[in-house]
């Protein structure tokens, strides 16, 4: 049995897993818009990857009950590695492959990556009892934190290998006497304006290209064996029990647990299909209808920033070399406020978060719609990257939160579906990104911000708030301790 000081160094070991799986993923991600302008086959190598992304995220529970956890982790973090060398070449027939591979690894990391936290979460806890439910806020903050940090190094490294490029090239100085008008809010990807600009967007030496491919992909393989290292064989969720105490409360065996127990008996294509129903049946939950559109449009505000931003704001005024430097602004301010986001919440709840990351946005969209461009306001690009960061990492890791806190009996179920929703807001926005201009889809973005918010609170309202004041009312009258925190803990 692993005292507590093992699995401690074991989840930091994953963590290290997480930062370098991210960094060798997410370093090339937000280039793929630019490195792969032409006929926008960037955009479109995402779009399908995030598309295939939602139907594979719904094998997770089922491939993880019957190998795993850490085999769909290996598994997810090698797709992440083929699509990365698929991205060594700019044509149809290595970037369609590139993105299948990155929809199985992007539908199956984030998954099984939360899995893992929450298992982390479990085994530490186990001696400690009235700690999960703190730890399982804190480590799912952590966890978002590392991946951000991920994307910091990744990026970083992009930024040394395009620097290079441009020194020895000559291309130093893009924003000397250059019309910005077709940048920024204004960028409608016109075919022509995009050729006559190409040299914005792609490195001028092909070894550049190659070079960083290389160092990125790396990066994964290292993360591969810390995972084999860190990770047990039989990583699967654990049925979690504690005694009863203030600040938490005896857990009866949750639907996870039965669907395991189920599962020693089934076929494998049992197994599938009923892993396939639950994860249906959650999906069309009431209560998942209402809180799944903030999801959405987290998946999109991430995808906005990926396809739309660095592409039409940093390529277009700075050069592709910049993507880099305003990437690590964008991962740096998502750590941060994972973190930050995870601790006020385990503490204080997840509204306080959300209302926050509504008026970054809320900001930063105001400011792409009336920016006016000049050679000497360019560095606002790179306060929108940090603000959109900070608003990412709230996004992400509260909804996942929030997901897991819903559906607190359907753990694995439940992280699924935060991961198609988020997946399907990813490719939606790459999916629209040729047909709509810049300042259209910023529109789209504000309307589905207000619908998400206000749909979350009726749910908030119907499913939290409202089972609290019948809480508060049933114990006037004299009801037992234990069924008011089996109530009051399940949200």
């Amino acid at each position: 049995m692993c005292t507590e000081k093992t699995s401690r160094v074991r989840f930091y070991l994953f963590l290290v897993g997480v930062v370098l799986t991210l960094s060798g993923a997410y370093g090339v991600v937000p280039m793929v818009s630019s490195l792969n302008v032409e006929e926008a086959i960037g955009s479109l190598t995402l779009a399908i990857g995030y598309a295939i992304a939602i139907p594979s995220t719904f094998l997770v529970p089922t491939v993880a009950a019957a190998l795993g956890v850490r085999a769909v982790v290996v598994i997810a973090a090698t797709c992440y590695l083929l699509f990365v060398l698929g991205n060594v070449y700019t044509a149809y027939y290595t970037l369609i492959p590139a993105a299948v591979f990155f929809g199985v690894g992007d539908g199956w990391y984030w998954s099984s990556g939360s899995i893992v936290a929450n298992n982390f979460a479990v085994e530490i806890s186990k001696n400690e009892p009235g700690t999960y439910e703190k730890r399982r806020r804190l480590f799912t903050g952590i966890f978002f934190a590392a991946s951000h940090t991920g994307t910091v190094f990744g990026s970083a490294a992009s930024v040394v290998f395009l620097f290079v490029d441009r020194q020895l090239s000559g291309r130093s100085n893009f924003t000397t006497n250059r019309d910005f008008s077709f940048c920024g809010a204004n960028d409608c990807q016109d075919p022509n304006i995009t050729l006559a600009n190409i040299e914005q967007y792609t490195p001028a030496f092909v070894a550049t290209r190659y070079s960083l491919i290389a160092f990125l992909a790396g990066l994964i393989l290292i993360a591969v064996i810390l995972y084999r290292v860190s990770l047990p064989v039989e990583a699967r969720p654990e049925v979690r029990k504690t005694t009863n105490t203030s600040s938490d409360i005896t857990r009866t065996p949750s639907n996870d647990d039965a669907a395991a127990t189920a599962n020693q008996n089934s076929t494998p294509f049992q197994v599938i299909a009923k892993s396939l129903k639950s994860t249906l049946k959650l999906l069309i939950t009431p209560k998942h209808l209402l809180i799944m559109w903030l999801a959405i449009y987290g998946g999109m505000t991430l995808s906005f920033f990926n396809g739309e931003i660095t592409r039409a704001f940093v390529s277009c005024v700075l050069g592709v070399d910049k993507v880099g430097v305003a990437v690590i602004l964008l991962a740096s301010g998502e750590a941060m406020t994972a973190y930050v986001g995870g601790k006020v919440n385990s503490k204080h709840g997840r509204n306080y978060p959300f209302a926050f990351a509504f008026v970054l946005d809320v900001s930063s969209y105001v400011v792409c719609l009336n920016w006016q461009i000049t050679e000497n306001t360019t560095w606002v690009i790179y306060i929108l990257s940090f603000m959109f960061g900070m608003s990412d990492g709230l996004w992400q890791s509260q909804t996942n939160e929030m997901y897991g806190s819903f559906f607190r009996d359907d753990n694995k179920q439940a992280l699924a579906a935060w991961n198609i929703m988020y997946e399907v807001g990813l490719a939606t926005q790459f999916a629209i990104s040729k047909a709509l201009c810049v300042w259209q889809k910023i529109y789209l973005q504000i309307a589905l911000m207000a619908v998400a918010g206000i749909l979350y609170s009726v749910a908030y309202y119907i499913f939290v708030w409202r089972l609290r004041e019948e809480n508060i009312s049933e114990n006037r009258t004299g009801p037992s301790s234990n069924h008011i925190l089996t109530i009051s803990e399940r949200l």
